[in-house]
């Protein structure tokens, strides 16, 4: 027979497993998300300008998402920095369009929300 605080450890054993197994699955899906702030200088209109640097990166590998902002001169991109860098998408960006393409000096390789949400829970 088991003692209630043998059945106790046991319920928890398996409480930590379910979590660990929780929390695995979604460092696997955020892993590598950063997000990259780029100042585009030269959008002289802000409907086809901002479209222009969204279609530069529309099959990039890596690129999850791209919002340009025509008011504050930005593209913020959110990319998966094990296939692509910052400084790549910095580059496509310099080739494939006619404006002024530099990284923002604050958030060259900056992680994205939920991982730096995670990362003050689990410091690794």
């Amino acid at each position: 027979m088991l003692h209630s605080c043998c059945f106790n450890i046991k319920i928890m054993e398996k409480i930590m497993k379910k979590y660990i197994c929780l929390l695995s699955i979604i460092g696997f899906v955020f892993a590598g998300e950063k997000t990259a702030q780029i100042k585009v200088k030269g959008m002289a209109c802000q409907y086809s300008c901002p479209t222009r640097v969204k279609s530069a990166l529309n099959d990039v590998k890596g690129v999850k998402m791209c919002d340009v902002n025509y008011e504050t001169n930005t593209a913020t991109v959110t990319y998966n920095d094990e296939e692509i860098k910052a400084k790549d998408i910095a580059n496509i960006l310099d080739n494939k369009t006619n404006f002024e393409i530099s990284l923002d000096d604050k958030s060259k390789e900056e992680t994205s929300g939920f991982k730096k949400f995670l990362s003050r829970f689990f410091k690794s």
